[in-house]
């Protein structure tokens, strides 16, 4: 098994993201999770918030979302194509992007993306290259 084909990633394309196509012509930009600023951002938060959070509480699992969603919108979700909201076209912005990550749903989906290894394989950029 060669180990730099099959797990070699791209580090500039997990910080500033790889475009995934979510049907017709929407997509979105995302970078891989645990990348350097997801790292720093969630440590910040969680020190920040450390013992409201340790209650337990229902108010603590809605600031673990918040936390979440905040931190996805400044360094998971860094862009998008074609989107809307409500029925309405929906321009990129962090205040947007946290607006459609509170939506759980829709956050799980942008997550799963940002976990998928293949999204972010040197050997997926290589082959694209060669077509």
């Amino acid at each position: 098994m060669d180990i730099f084909a099959n797990f070699a990633t791209n580090t500039k394309s997990e910080e500033e993201g790889v475009w995934v196509t979510l049907g017709g012509t929407s997509k979105i930009l995302v970078a891989r999770a645990g990348n350097k600023k997801y790292g720093r951002m969630l440590n910040a938060q969680v020190e920040k918030n450390q013992a409201a959070l340790d209650l337990k509480t229902d108010e603590a699992d809605e600031l673990s979302d918040s936390i979440m969603v905040d931190v996805f919108a400044n360094s998971i979700l860094l862009g998008w194509e074609n989107l809307s909201y409500q029925g309405e076209p929906l321009d990129y912005s962090v205040d947007n992007a946290k607006k459609l990550l509170a939506i759980k749903d829709f956050r799980v989906l942008v997550a799963n993306h940002s976990k998928n290894i293949e999204n972010y394989r040197v050997a997926v950029e290589v082959a694209k290259a060669k077509k």
